[in-house]
């Protein structure tokens, strides 16, 4: 069974190249995938080894809510980024010239422009219109697209960073207004309370108010009325003043007239006196000389007749002096005091006594002639009118001191009229002053009673206006406790958030989903990631580096009587161990250089090992089948396996014709089996992959069998081949 194989495998002992050609055979696969699968382990580990520029003309903008301090977040964006390694690529801050420059000479792989309103439109979250902050990146496809796709994602994760930040800063200042907002509602419940209990105080007030407003209309009722009533006693005092006034006047011109009257009347009564005393005088000495004349009339009784005769001279001496003098004097007096009634009585005492002179003379004269015959008559007569001689100087002398007393009583009356028409003076300037008062009064008390009218009318409206304060003080003190109530329950529903919930919850809210990766059977790196595509890929590449330098089938054994079959396993054993070898070479090399692991090592070894058997047993059989054009089928076949595998992407994301060719070739179930096999997945995959490549081996090794049946008949064609390879 292993002769012919082991023939086959005797050619490469004959030289030294062929023996190299084994070893070639066997390191190719590992080369192939060592190469790729290490230039493909980790790129995205390696990506802060790419320079990237970044453009900061952010201008800064005032923080909300703060004294003047400004964010500039542009530069602490490039704080984040450039320290090696944090942001991705290896962020260099340049102009905007440098960064084209660099861009467009492949220097730079990404440009990130942060604009000049970058800060602003960040704070503009807390303000009445926000906007999105943007930020530019550029890359340029003609460098490297894959490179454009990963500053797609570190530009997504930088937007993120920046939106979780900014949103839970604003999330942050959101919920210190929710304290701000319990402390100002906390006030405005104290406030309420102290509203209400004012709206009490008030209302206590307005009652008291509106009992004291009407208890002041009431009051200026009864003001009004006595207003009134003093208007009407104004009035009456008025014209009593205004009498007064010209009572006053008349009382004192009279009083001055008086005054002037007795002035006259002391005079004339001074000149009375005066006259009087000088009647008296003069009485005394008629009283003197009748005295002397009844001396004379005795003497003349006596003396006879020359006595009576010079008694007779005597009375006539005496009349005529009583006549002339005195009667002068009297009607003097008279016709100065015209009204006097003493002067008047002493005019007619002196028209009498004048008279009784007359008569006396008369008598005298006739006593004389009858002396002759009468001397004692005579006598008695004489003695007769000395005896009123005597009453009358008496009466004269009464009439002196009358009129001494009514001269005093007229200077009295003087003096005391003086006095009387000062004090009239006095009362008529008064009752001037009274009564313009009075007058004064009786407009104050007319503008008072106005003003009483209406303030009455201003106390009504105060008791209505009071009344009705009142009724809104009721409503205030209700409207005031609902608003302190409903305050208060506002208030417990309000949260307070502490420094640290705050922050916690500023951080949930920002990033309210945390979309945590889990991936089932992880493996370390992109490469390993990578490692089932490649590996299938090398061992497909070791199988027809395999079957260039071996033959696919032992050609002179077909001119034997060995079986096809036989023939055929000849020509597939070399291919298996090549295989084997080729597995061994590959996966030490990724063990050892790349650090690559595999869940079930013995599983994935043994896999791959069908693997190869499975695409050498198609090598073998295009090559066995077609020779040279073979190993362009097996070319072509790598060609297309490589866009339906699924290697790289899933191949549903290929075209439907890669999509339908896909299960019908092995590198896809080799693919699918490893991929299970080195992440650790599910076994059943990896066993039905095996058991495909099991079936598609044991087809391409009897289909070989088949050829080999056919390559022992010589044609036209083998003979004259169209084309050689």
């Amino acid at each position: 069974m292993f002769s012919l194989p082991w023939l086959e495998l005797s050619r490469f002992k004959r030289h030294t190249i062929t023996r190299l050609a084994i070893i070639v055979v066997a390191v190719i696969p590992a080369i192939y995938g060592g190469l790729y699968l290490a230039s493909n382990w980790a790129p995205t580990d390696n990506l802060d080894k790419l320079q990237a520029a970044v453009v900061n003309t952010d201008e800064g903008a005032k923080k909300p809510s703060s004294d003047g301090e400004k964010l500039h977040a542009g530069d602490e964006l490039v704080d984040q980024i450039t320290p090696e390694g944090e942001g991705g690529f290896d962020w260099q801050e340049t102009s905007l010239k440098e960064a084209n420059d660099g861009l467009a000479e492949g220097k730079y792989f990404a440009v990130l422009e942060i604009p000049s309103n970058f800060s602003e439109r960040l704070v503009s979250t807390g303000g009445d219109d926000p906007e999105q902050a943007g930020l530019n990146l550029r890359t340029d496809d003609a460098h490297n697209y894959i490179v454009g796709q990963m500053a797609g994602t570190i530009l997504n994760e930088i937007k993120s960073g920046l939106n979780e930040t900014t949103t839970s800063e604003y999330v942050s200042e959101v919920y210190l207004g929710f304290n701000d907002i319990h402390s100002s509602t906390e006030k405005a419940v104290d406030g309420a309370t102290q509203l209400n209990d004012g709206a009490v105080d008030l209302h206590d007030g307005t009652g008291e108010l509106s009992d004291g407003a009407h208890t002041l209309d009431k009051g200026v009722g009864k003001l009004q009325t006595g207003i009134g009533d003093l208007d009407d006693g104004a009035g009456k005092l008025k014209k009593g003043s205004g009498d007064l006034k010209t009572g006053a006047d008349t009382l004192a011109r009279s009083t001055t007239e008086a005054k002037n009257g007795a002035k006259k009347l002391s005079t004339g009564a001074g000149q009375v006196a005066d006259g009087t005393s000088q009647l008296r005088d003069t009485a005394d000495e008629t009283t003197d000389k009748a005295e002397d004349l009844r001396d004379r009339a005795g003497d003349l009784v006596e003396g006879a007749r020359p006595k009576l005769n010079q008694a007779e001279d005597d009375f006539d001496s005496a009349r005529k002096t009583v006549r002339g003098d005195v009667d002068d004097r009297v009607a003097q007096l008279r016709e100065d005091y015209p009204d006097d009634p003493n002067v008047a009585k002493l005019a007619d005492d002196m028209d009498n006594l004048g008279g009784d002179l007359d008569k006396a003379h008369e008598r005298a004269s006739k006593a004389a002639d009858e002396a002759k015959d009468l001397e004692d008559p005579v006598k008695d007569a004489v003695d007769d009118v000395m005896g009123k001689i005597r009453d009358a100087d008496k009466k004269i002398g009464k009439l002196d001191d009358g009129a001494q007393k009514v001269a005093t009583g007229a200077d009295d009356l003087h003096s005391g009229l003086i006095k009387l028409d000062t004090g009239a003076g006095d009362l008529a300037k008064g009752a001037g002053d009274l009564n313009d008062g009075v007058i004064s009064l009786k407009d104050g008390t007319e503008k008072a009673k106005t003003g009483v009218a209406d303030l009455k009318d201003g106390s009504s409206q105060l008791a209505d206006g009071s009344d009705e304060l009142d009724k809104g003080a009721k409503k205030l003190v209700d409207g005031s406790g609902e608003l302190a109530d409903k305050l208060a329950e506002g208030l417990k529903q309000i949260p307070t958030y502490d420094k640290s919930d705050r922050e916690n919850r500023s951080d949930v809210v920002a990033l309210p989903v945390d979309a945590e990766k889990h991936k089932d059977n992880a493996v370390d790196a992109y490469g390993e990631g990578l490692a089932a595509f490649f590996i299938s890929l090398a061992l497909w590449i070791g199988g027809m580096i395999t079957y260039m330098v071996i033959n696919a089938i032992p050609y002179r054994a077909l001119m034997s009587s060995a079986k096809s079959s036989r023939i055929a396993w000849a020509g597939y054993v070399p291919g298996i161990l090549f295989g084997i070898a080729q597995v061994a070479v590959l996966y030490g090399v990724l063990t050892f250089a790349l650090d690559f692991s595999a869940g079930a090592w013995v599983w994935t070894l043994l896999f791959s090992i069908l693997v190869a058997a499975s695409f050498h047993a198609v090598h073998q059989l295009c090559v066995a089948a077609l020779g040279g054009v073979g190993r362009l089928v097996a070319l072509v076949l790598l060609m297309i396996q490589i866009a339906s595998a699924g290697g790289t992407y899933p191949v549903q994301t290929a075209p439907g014709i890669f999509q339908i060719i896909s299960p019908f070739l092995p590198m896809t179930h080799a693919v699918n089996g490893l991929r299970t096999l080195i992440a650790g997945g599910d076994m059943f995959i990896a066993a039905q992959a095996a058991v495909v490549l099991l079936l598609m081996t044991a087809i391409a090794l009897v289909a070989t069998m088949f050829v080999c049946g056919r390559k022992r008949m010589v044609t036209l064609t083998q003979l004259h081949p169209s084309l050689s390879l």
